[in-house]
């Protein structure tokens, strides 16, 4: 009998389709009783609905892409890829999260390590094909893994407390205020002095005002280096603001 390698070696592949959730939605959901893992859900206020995940990993990362500036939205399970080859097979890959970013498209697999996919030639081959396929479409494909990209630094740490606000209430006063000491000090503001101007009191330490900076970095208003430790000295510029820049919020 030919073994699996062999006969990824033979097959050809003929069709790769890519069929997704009905208005978009998650592909599968997670019956909780079938896992022995934990499980769960993430009510994204930046996707403005509720994502199930199926490890703390996964958890995480959306914790992290509701935060990050960079991410439009984000979806769990999008869709299902399957490979069609010539001998009849079909291989189906389920990634574990789209990206919408300003200028891609970005498909996650998340896992421990990246010795997790490595040990098992089978799965790494299916990476290998849905890498390509992503590729053919344009769109990135990223292998994250937590202990280089989740739990390494202080970046999780800052979602974990920006997500926790991300529901505040913020008015047309708030953004008026945040507006005109944006404006008095050219475009860029520290961590501290941002919240003094969402505080309504100039207090910047103000717990209110905290709650609704996060809230404004969860909507893309501002942007906030969250790979470093958050400081009142941590630097707030508006998203898109013309002195905007990445290296602004370094």
């Amino acid at each position: 009998m030919a073994s699996k390698r062999q006969k990824r070696g033979d097959r050809q592949l003929i069709e790769v389709r890519i069929i997704r959730g009905t208005g978009g939605t998650t592909i599968r959901t997670i019956v909780e009783r079938a896992h022995s893992k934990p499980t769960g859900i993430f009510v994204s206020a930046k996707c403005g609905g509720v994502l199930p995940w199926d490890a703390i990993d996964e958890r995480h990362w959306m914790w992290i892409s509701e935060v990050d500036w960079k991410v439009r939205r984000f979806t769990a399970q999008p869709f299902r890829m399957e490979f069609h080859f010539d001998d009849g097979s079909v291989v189906m890959y389920f990634p574990d999260l789209e990206r919408t970013l300003d200028d891609a498209i970005e498909i996650i697999e998340i896992k421990k390590t990246q010795a997790e996919i490595s040990r098992d030639p089978d799965y790494a081959w299916k990476i290998t094909l849905a890498r390509k396929a992503c590729q053919a479409r344009g769109w990135k494909f990223r292998v994250v893994t937590a202990d280089k990209h989740i739990l390494p630094g202080f970046l999780l740490e800052n979602a974990r407390l920006v997500r926790l606000d991300r529901y505040t209430r913020v008015t047309s006063e708030d953004h008026l205020r945040l507006d005109q000491a944006m404006e008095k000090s050219h475009g860029r503001l520290t961590y501290g002095e941002a919240v003094a101007a969402l505080s309504r009191r100039d207090d910047p330490w103000d717990r209110d005002g905290t709650a609704r900076l996060h809230a404004l970095i969860v909507r893309r208003v501002v942007c906030v280096n969250l790979t470093r430790r958050l400081t009142q000295d941590s630097a707030v510029v508006l998203y898109r603001h013309p002195i905007w820049q990445p290296s602004k919020v370094a």
